[in-house]
């Protein structure tokens, strides 16, 4: 099978029995469990146990199958071997390739169902058969998916890291910085916005590092290290409760609970860690 989703713009392309089914309960997507083992089902597998599936929207191929994302009910009865997990849950579990189609479907599924309908003039809008758009036959508006960049930011200070902890976060889980982009900014400028509200400092030497999709619905992630080049830490409150300078062996000595190895958060810090000489692999909880 190949190692990515090739896209591919089909309205009138129709399922198959055998074709990979990324079918969602509400944000929890079901797979299909045998032996302990987690896969993507296929559609004849979600027909015989739901009858007729609601309308599946083509994705494109991955390898030599079709793909397609469909909503079902929330709390319908699946039987005995298909699952309901969120996508953070199978980040470790499914392959890299099957998570970014699964983060593909859906996202496409909360811009097919959020534009059913025109945001201009309430006309309900059709498929159209070039791009990734639902267009109104009315006003002519073409309804795009929505992706909401944000940046996510380590910062440094003479061989430290700002790791600060959310007021969402449960123990001893701390993260870097990140926030979303506002209009009219750079990257750039939302970096060093976003850490002077929520840490109080000032920052330089912005660097971009990469980026991520992140389907939670919709954001692409953008990473970036930067250093810090004047003030002190002063959390803002109302986001962070913490914000600490730590040491590399801190870090990598599991005294602080570390973001998953699957986000880029922790790819920042794990990049951080092997320039400091670090082995980022002990000690993390």
């Amino acid at each position: 099978m190949a190692d990515s989703l090739v896209p591919i713009i089909d309205p009138q392309a129709s399922p198959k029995p055998g074709s990979l089914a990324f079918a969602f309960a509400g944000s929890r997507m079901v797979a299909v469990r045998s032996e302990g083992v987690l896969r993507v089902p296929e559609y004849g597998h979600l027909s015989e146990l739901l009858g007729d599936p609601p309308d599946a929207v083509y994705l494109g191929r991955l390898g030599d199958r079709d793909c397609f994302a469909l909503s079902i009910p929330e709390g319908a009865d699946l039987g005995t071997d298909l699952v309901v997990a969120g996508l953070r849950e199978l980040y470790s579990v499914l392959p890299e390739h099957l998570m970014a189609a699964a983060g593909r479907a859906f996202q496409t599924l909360e811009w097919y169902h959020g534009h059913a309908y025109c945001g201009r003039c309430g006309t309900p809008t059709e498929l159209s058969g070039t791009e990734m758009a639902r267009s109104c036959p009315t006003c002519g508006a073409l309804h795009f998916p929505r992706v909401t960049p944000a940046v996510i930011m380590l910062v440094e200070r003479e061989g430290e890291v700002l790791l600060a902890r959310n007021r969402r976060f449960a123990g001893p889980f701390y993260s870097v910085l990140a926030g979303f982009v506002e209009p009219g900014e750079t990257l750039e400028q939302a970096v060093a916005r976003e850490v002077g509200e929520e840490a109080g400092i000032e920052i330089g030497d912005v660097r971009y590092f990469g980026s991520q999709s992140w389907p939670f619905p919709s954001q692409l992630m953008i990473g970036f290290f930067a250093r810090h080049s004047a003030g002190e830490v002063k959390v803002d409150g109302s986001e962070l409760i913490e914000a600490s300078w730590f040491r590399p062996e801190q870090v990598a000595a599991g005294e602080i609970q570390l973001p998953g190895p699957f986000s880029i958060a922790r790819r920042l810090i794990d990049h951080w860690l092997q320039r400091s000489s670090i082995d980022s692999r002990r000690g993390f909880v």
